[in-house]
């Protein structure tokens, strides 16, 4: 999967350029994720805006993040497309994380003076 990172002061911004995530994806996702957080990045901002379907491995791979960063940082999501979004609902994920409707929102809230 390609991503873009953007290191914007302490928050490492995650932009994969792919328009789904899901099972043929979502480990080699995982693992560059998994390899930015272990270079100590642990406050995070995943842009989904070019992301359009995210199945249930997908979402686990999120969720594991959103885990491994518990105490140590924070992810945040922002730029979610409507059949993201549906997901993020249907499975109450939205009540569990921080979610933006643009980056420049996300990073605004996060690091106010941004």
């Amino acid at each position: 999967m390609k991503i873009e990172t953007d290191q914007i002061g302490d928050i490492l911004v995650i932009t994969p350029y792919e328009t789904r995530i899901d099972a043929s994806s979502a480990a080699d996702f995982k693992s560059q994720l998994m390899e930015r957080i272990g270079d100590g990045s642990h406050h995070m901002i995943l842009d989904l805006s070019q992301i359009h379907f995210i199945d249930s491995s997908g979402l686990g791979v999120i969720v594991s993040l959103l885990k491994l960063t518990a105490g140590k940082g924070d992810i945040s999501l922002c730029a979610i497309q409507e059949p993201v979004m549906s997901l993020f609902k249907m499975t109450r994920m939205d009540r569990i994380f921080h979610l933006y409707p643009s980056l420049a929102k996300a990073l605004a809230a996060i690091t106010p003076g941004v």
